[in-house]
């Protein structure tokens, strides 16, 4: 039956149509046909399932307007977790009013930027639980009290789905909580709800474009419905932006948090150190790649949200650490930004590496580890997904019909209406070419890959870790290696209002928070430094020739 499966979508005649136009809305109309109605006013896929507003609606239809818009003026500024927190304990607001102003914003925005799948149908009953103990022991006790956060579709909620986006596993509603979400209510944080992803973490069809799940529709960029909000937390990183949640965790693969967080702009992340963060009840891709982590509007709060995970107390200790950090740029415009603001970096040393031709090769090792061994990323991705998916699924019998790859294959064709994109990779993953051996062979020359470029970067200029310039996540397939990176949106003008990405990454495991000293030291002196135009801060620089080796592509799951 399966193998008729497979021969059955190999055989399909191509559905994509001829279009010269670019974006996201041809993307969408590409493959699905009259199956997607995408405009600059309309948003919707035949078969997404509608938010659940029942819970709510009396609640919506009595919040005052005026609460609302005092809310939106009061976050305005500063919609960080001490400003939420301190809003609360200084009772400007309540969090059942905080809760009914994200759910108003769900209400007004998600019929078209499809941002969640999901609502949490105990989410005022939660927030006024939070009010009625509310207290200044409880709430200094409590880092997250009154936070409303939004949680990527593949991590367990109780009450609710874990459906990864995909129709063939909506099914039960969770008896439990992942602990990560164990972990952020017993901080005092409530859940709105489910974030929209790519269906599967981007792991089911290379064909679908960035955000796409058949269950929760096409995540929209909030700026620009042409620009890919890329996966696959899409829905994690676009809330943060069009301020559904205080903060949220996505998942990350292979990108999935950098990426969105890059893309979407102003989202700033952290891809922990595997394996430090509770991974539970979380539907996989890799067991030896993901990882779930934050998102959120400041780097301070990403390392908060991080503290809690990994269970590490939020002291007050000082920044008196000295780095040493190695950048290089992609982007000329950053790297006149990022020496400009080098003057303004306390205890931080910047080491210019895009004159440093020895560097090609080791970089280069890194991005293309097939030259090395022979076997594609994709091939290694199949086979841990042929893998871990039925392990995950296995464990978890009381809660899916499904246990195998095969069964969700052999039920998607059975129901094509719900995979307008297709399912390549699964079937992919169960025809996995590469063996145990082989895929042990990838993991390793890429591991090794890293290791000898950080021994170099260690023993020839004695840095603490690596800054990379532009909207480009260099060195996302460093996932493998387990290592941490975290991401800052800058500001800088030439001579309007531009962006830029940095990303700061680990040379060691545990990493974590040396990258967020980091990234708030650059965060402190981009607002002190006011408006830069690096026109004027610096002479151009050349385009360095060690930049070519930048051009490889990188998968983002």
């Amino acid at each position: 039956m399966t193998e008729d499966a497979i021969k059955e979508e190999e055989q399909q005649e191509s559905p994509f149509i001829e279009n010269e136009s670019e974006g996201l809305e041809t993307a969408c109309y590409r493959k699905c046909h009259g199956l997607f109605r995408l405009t600059a006013t309309e948003n919707h896929f035949e078969h997404e399932i509608p938010l659940d507003y029942s819970p709510f609606l009396d609640s919506l239809a009595t919040y005052p307007s005026k609460t609302y818009e005092r809310i939106e003026s009061l976050l305005k500024l500063d919609h960080s977790i001490d400003r939420v927190k301190n809003l609360i304990k200084n009772k400007h607001i309540t969090c059942v009013d905080l809760a009914l102003f994200y759910l108003k914003r769900v209400q007004m925005t998600n019929n078209y930027y499809k941002v969640i799948i999901e609502l949490n149908p105990h989410l005022l009953t939660e927030a006024k639980l939070l009010d009625a103990e509310l207290n200044d022991n409880v709430i200094e006790k409590k880092a997250l009290f009154g936070c409303v956060a939004g949680i990527k579709g593949n991590i367990s909620i109780r009450d609710m789905y874990n459906d990864a986006g995909a129709h063939v596993l909506h099914e039960k509603k969770m008896k439990h909580d992942a602990p990560i979400v164990k972990k952020l209510r017993e901080q005092g944080c409530v859940i709105l709800g489910r974030a929209n992803l790519s269906e599967w973490a981007y792991a089911f069809t290379q064909d679908a474009p960035s955000g796409f799940s058949a269950v929760g529709g096409q995540c929209i960029h909030p700026h620009d419905m042409h620009e890919d909000v890329s996966g696959s937390s899409s829905g994690s990183a676009a809330g943060i932006k069009l301020n559904l949640f205080t903060f949220s965790l996505g998942t990350e693969t292979q990108g999935s948090l950098l990426s969105p967080a890059i893309n979407v702009r102003n989202v700033c992340t952290l891809k922990p150190t595997l394996g430090t963060w509770p991974g539970e009840d979380i539907i996989p891709v890799n067991y030896d790649q993901d990882c779930c982590g934050p998102m959120a509007r400041t780097v301070k709060d990403v390392e908060l949200l991080h503290r809690i995970a990994v269970g590490i107390p939020n002291t007050s200790s000082s920044d008196s650490r000295s780095l040493r950090v190695g950048y290089l740029g992609q982007s000329q415009d950053g790297n006149v930004l990022v020496q400009t603001l080098s003057a303004l970096l306390p205890l931080t040393t910047l080491v210019n590496l895009n004159s440093d031709m020895a560097l090609a090769e080791p970089i280069a090792a890194v991005l293309n580890p097939a030259s090395k061994c022979n076997t594609s990323f994709l091939d290694f991705l199949c086979y841990g997904l042929a893998r871990d998916i039925p392990l995950y699924l296995s464990s978890h019998s009381s809660d899916y019909c499904h246990q195998t790859l095969q069964s969700i294959i052999q039920w998607n064709c059975s129901h094509s209406e719900y995979i307008p994109y297709g399912q390549s990779l699964f079937i992919r993953a169960i025809e996995s070419p590469i063996t145990q051996d082989t895929y042990n062979t990838y993991k390793q020359t890429l591991q090794q890959a890293y290791q000898s470029f950080t021994s170099y970067l260690k023993s020839t200029y004695a840095l603490d870790c690596l800054l990379t310039i532009g909207d480009n996540d260099l060195l996302t397939g460093t996932t493998v290696c387990g290592i941490p990176r975290a991401n800052l949106t800058l500001d800088y003008y030439n001579p309007d209002h531009n962006q830029i990405n940095v990303v700061a990454v680990g040379l060691s495991v545990n990493d974590d928070l040396l990258l967020l000293r980091l990234l708030q030291r650059l965060e402190k002196a981009n607002l002190q430094a006011g408006k830069i135009d690096t026109r004027t801060s610096f002479q151009k620089y050349f385009q360095q020739p060690i930049q070519s080796v930048y051009r490889n592509g990188c998968s983002i799951l």
